[in-house]
């Protein structure tokens, strides 16, 4: 896997930071805001949020229940509930309120059963004078893909229309239903986790056709296969918890067949198929679905306004999880009533992360973390920074390969700043060491700093936040324009590791270690970068729109997007730094990534992305920019994010704010063949890492011309 971290271009960017002024001054004040009605943002907290519907035995939502009713149970150990809330329909509404969307499935539905889906939608969709009580989108699912008709819109004979306007169509032949379906879902959820709110994604029909189970003669295709299942399983689970979004569809009550894949699937080798099913996967998200005989219009309807009742009817439980300290670790889950005769719809389980764990220092006494010999491909040991420091100190007196090994099986838990990385890097003892510990600290830019990096400083009101990302929007017009041509050196520092998949967990752990060095000049001239190689030409991962593009690209797309919020107070260069986040839709998205293998570039295009923007809160100089990609589910390339770190350069003899470093960072499939062994030759992960020193900023006078080789 070669990946390319770009950002596109933008024409007449300059205009373009005039609507960004006005949008993003309508900056989010999410620290005053209700964490139980925030949507996908409450989720950043490390909290597992659940949305849970409580029927009768007559099938009725249930009213009136109170936090001392639920007991929560994470693999079967009672957890203290965090935050409680309900909601009726009517005098407590959920804000924003549910979605639902509906998909109009004109792949895996025959002629007929077309029909009474049409003609049930539309009769649902003009009830009440066509007044909806959730805003709705109507999708249609159809061999081209996944098609978008509508916005959320509570005008039921609008949508409607647009239903009518389907027209009818006939059952495909000859497609690869299971994987040409899932891919139509995993669209869909990708695209809705990044809407506010709960979500219910009701697929019209009985789903997909699932695989023939894996049989006594267990081939090199299948243990591909099983793991691509397991990792598309894990990533679907992910997704749907942390967007709050509920599957509904297929037929949820045939027990006899499902039952024995409703139970949780902790690894690999545990991989069936047929738990990718629509069934199965609306049960495990919380949902369910009775339509996988329609027979008739009305039935639709009916399912449709049960469906209604549970938009409007529910609560809002979170808890913290257990710590974990391994990738996709999977907790099962139970939500047990102190009332009997009900019946209890939510998640039946998630996939945790390392990232949730924070190591809790012991009271006086200072914690060492020692381990004498790794294992080759090993599993990294989860250290703090102040942990981190003390192996360092350690480290100092010895070889420096045996330092280096010390460190390079360390993983953090918090972020290493550049500050502290440069004075462990001086007491290593050579540059196996420097290099192992520039690793460990570059893959925890994109972590919160420790605790003692965040000032104790009052949170600034919405009128303070809203003058600061103008001050920065006033910066931008005023001073990236005004950029000279330059030319600057850019020093990269690779990292790689390439690992397989294991049966018991899909991922094995291990080392980034030192793929190269790479020197290169960066013009830029007339708001381009054009690099000129010295030497070997850098490859890999490569990234490229550092300069002007990146920072106007990302303000427009925060602005489009509206979700910026206020994060943090933390350390700058200069006394504490505004951190907000953002999160930007892949509609309104210029940040690019893209891949290539054994059978070419793959290009990707634009992506869906979240991260943070630091600013000094009195000029609005931007000081630190992270940006996370979010690639729909079931991509090659699972990670592509990039941190910028900005600081005054001397360009001529004027002074500029122009990136000091950087480090990107990519995981993904390897569809390179390295080995003769089928199995291990084909989809083994790889990670890479690049840093990136710029120095040495020049006024570019020349009228030289770099030309393309």
């Amino acid at each position: 896997m070669a990946a390319i971290i770009s950002l596109l271009s933008l024409a007449g960017w300059g205009t373009a930071q005039q609507s960004a002024s006005s949008a993003l001054i309508g900056v989010q004040n999410s620290a005053a805001a209700d964490p139980g009605q925030q949507g996908l943002a409450t989720n950043t907290d490390g909290r597992i949020h659940l949305d849970v519907v409580v029927k009768d035995a007559s099938g009725k939502p249930v009213t009136g229940l109170q936090a001392q009713d639920f007991s929560i149970l994470d693999e079967g150990k009672p957890q203290k509930i965090v935050s409680f809330a309900a909601f009726d329909g009517g005098k407590t509404k959920a804000d924003p309120p549910v979605q639902m969307v509906l998909v109009v499935d004109c792949v895996n539905n025959g002629f007929v059963e077309l029909g009474y889906i049409r003609q049930g939608l539309t009769r649902f969709l003009r009830q009440n004078q066509g007044h909806l009580a959730q805003p709705t989108t109507i999708v249609r699912f159809a061999v081209s893909g996944v098609q978008v008709l509508s916005k959320p819109s509570t005008d039921g004979n609008a949508l409607a229309a647009m239903v009518d306007d389907m027209g009818a169509a006939t059952k495909p032949g000859g497609l690869e239903y299971f994987s040409v379906s899932l891919k139509a879902l995993s669209t869909l959820v990708n695209q809705e986790a990044n809407e506010p709110g709960r979500k219910m994604l009701i697929w019209l029909g009985p789903g997909w056709p699932t695989p023939a189970p894996i049989g006594q003669a267990f081939t090199k295709v299948d243990a591909r296969d099983q793991r691509a299942d397991y990792q598309l399983l894990a990533q679907l689970a992910k997704a749907m918890q942390e967007g709050r979004i509920a599957l509904y569809g297929g037929n949820s009550g045939a027990d006899f067949y499902m039952r024995e894949f409703l139970k949780p699937v902790r690894k690999v080798s545990e991989t069936d198929p047929r738990d990718l099913s629509l069934d199965v996967l609306a049960l495990k998200s919380g949902g369910h679905g009775e339509l996988s005989g329609i027979n008739r219009d009305s039935a639709v309807t009916d399912i449709l306004n049960s469906f209604v009742d549970e938009a409007s009817t529910f609560y809002s439980l979170s808890f913290d999880p257990p710590r974990v300290r391994k990738a996709d670790e999977f907790h099962e889950l139970r939500i047990v009533l102190d009332r009997p005769g009900l019946k209890v719809h939510t998640i039946t389980g998630y996939y945790d992360e390392p990232e949730y764990f924070r190591p809790e220092p012991k009271k006086g006494k200072k914690v060492i973390l020692h381990r004498p010999a790794f294992e080759e491909g090993g599993d990294l040991l989860l250290v703090t920074v102040a942990q981190l420091g003390d192996i360092a100190g350690l480290a100092k007196d010895k070889h420096d390969a045996d330092a280096a090994r010390e460190i390079e099986h360390l993983k953090l838990s918090e972020r290493l700043s550049s500050p502290k990385m440069a004075v462990l890097s001086a007491e290593l003892p050579g540059a196996k060491a420097k290099a192992a510990l520039m690793a460990v600290g570059d893959a925890s830019v994109f972590l919160a700093p420790p605790e003692a990096e965040i000032p104790n400083k009052t949170v600034p009101d919405v009128k303070e936040q809203r003058q600061m990302m103008s001050v920065v929007v006033g910066y931008l017009k005023t001073i990236i324009p005004k950029l000279p041509d330059f030319y600057a050196r850019r020093f990269t520092s690779s990292f790689e590791k390439v690992w397989k998949g294991t049966d018991e967990s899909g991922m094995q752990q291990g080392a980034l270690r030192p793929a190269g060095e790479f020197d290169a000049t960066v013009y830029y001239r007339g708001g381009q970068e054009v690099v000129h190689e010295h030497g070997a030409a850098e490859h890999g991962l490569v990234t490229r729109g550092t300069f002007g593009p990146i920072l106007s690209s990302v303000i427009l797309d925060a602005a489009h997007s509206a979700t910026t919020q206020w994060s943090r107070w933390e350390e700058g260069p200069r006394g504490p730094m505004a951190v907000f986040r953002f999160r930007v839709p892949q509609t309104e998205s210029h940040y690019e990534i893209s891949g290539s293998g054994m059978f070419g570039a793959m290009a990707m295009g634009p992506t869906a992305y979240h991260g943070e923007i630091g600013i000094d809160p009195g000029s609005g100089t931007i000081l630190r920019l992270v940006l996370e990609a979010d690639p729909d589910l079931g991509s090659s390339i699972e990670r592509s994010d990039i941190m910028v770190e900005y600081g005054s350069v001397a360009i001529g003899d004027k002074p500029y704010t122009c990136p000091l470093r950087s480090v990107s960072y990519s995981v993904g499939a390897l569809d390179v063949p390295v080995s003769l062994d089928v199995v291990t030759s084909w989809k083994r992960e790889a990670a890479r890492l690049n840093d990136v020193v710029f120095s040495g900023y020049h006024v570019f006078r020349s009228e030289m011309r770099i030309l393309p080789e």
